[in-house]
């Protein structure tokens, strides 16, 4: 028969050897497992960067339109400024007319020889006076 011993022996030997194996598989698994861990968050950082750059060419598209919006605005505001001036300088020159106008105004309605007031100078003071002209209304 198998004594208790040899048994004993077996039971202790086997366990020490299988403690070995298991002692350098562990090592080998906790690598493989560190790698492992290393290669997921290799690829989860390498996502966050392709979708931070995917982002990134997003908004420089947005700003180089926003910026192409903008310089067309500009330009229509530099448009608007000089129409502005234009039309400023041609008001000016309507209302000097204007005032010329009322200040050179005929003072006779009623005859055909109307003459200007405050001594329109076409005529010569002597002309005036043979025309008949004595300065008031009639």
């Amino acid at each position: 028969m198998i004594e208790w011993g040899t048994i004993a022996l077996a039971v202790v030997g086997s366990v020490s050897i299988g403690e070995l194996i298991s002692l350098f598989t562990v090592r080998e698994q906790k690598k493989g497992m560190k790698i492992d861990n290393k290669q997921k968050e290799d690829n989860r950082w390498e996502t966050l960067l392709n979708e931070v750059q995917e982002q990134n060419s997003r908004l420089q598209e947005q700003n180089t339109m926003l910026h192409d919006r903008l310089d067309k605005k500009d330009e229509r505001i530099f448009e608007l400024e000089d129409r502005c001036a234009d039309l400023r300088t041609k008001l000016d020159d309507a209302n000097t007319a204007l005032a010329k106008a009322s200040l050179l105004k005929c003072t006779r309605l009623g005859c055909s020889n109307r003459k200007p007031p405050l001594g329109y100078t076409e005529l010569t003071p002597a002309e005036l006076i043979s025309e008949g002209y004595t300065g008031k209304e009639e």
